[in-house]
């Protein structure tokens, strides 16, 4: 599956609210990039996340995959978590070297860190992501970090969920 797993939806659609008319036009987006789904992952509230999922659903059952989630700041870096089934949270660095660096307190409780972030790509140090995912066994993530609907898809995972729920349960 094609999943871009950090995007910014309230923000990529002028802040509006999540109704049927907005969440088309994000579903709309999806499919024209060639994706399965996404995360939205709004900047400290996961609600906006929960209420896309919910809409997808009812109104556009079976198009696209949506993984309610949000970004926060563990000082000094920023985390992404995806809610997903059976309260299973999936956590990954977000573009690691902004704000700040990458420390093995901050690795604790992570399975992934992004090595693609077009939005981020001038901060990451690649090789050192590359070495930290193997030293700590974090899955690589590619993501679009997408602030508009036309950035969402630029940067994308090839993995399934099941694959986030059992890398979030130790595997």
């Amino acid at each position: 599956m094609k999943l871009d797993l950090h995007t910014h939806c309230f923000e990529a659609t002028s802040y509006r609210a999540a109704t049927v008319e907005i969440v088309g036009k994000i579903i709309d987006r999806i499919k024209a990039r060639g994706l399965d789904g996404i995360a939205v992952t709004e900047h400290y509230d996961k609600t906006y996340g929960f209420q896309v999922k919910e809409i997808a659903e009812k109104h556009f059952p079976g198009q696209v995959i949506i993984i309610p989630g949000q970004e926060i700041n563990v000082w000094p870096v920023q985390v992404v978590e995806l809610y997903l089934a059976d309260d299973v949270v999936f956590r990954f660095l977000a573009h690691p070297g902004y704000p700040g660096e990458v420390t093995p307190a901050v690795i604790n409780g992570l399975h992934g860190i992004e090595v693609e972030n077009p939005l981020h790509n001038w901060h990451i140090n690649k090789q050192k992501v590359r070495e930290i995912a193997e030293k700590y066994n974090l899955m690589l993530m590619s993501d679009s970090d997408a602030h508009s609907l036309d950035d969402i898809g630029g940067a994308y995972n090839e993995v399934t969920v099941e694959q986030l729920i059992q890398k979030a349960k130790g595997g």
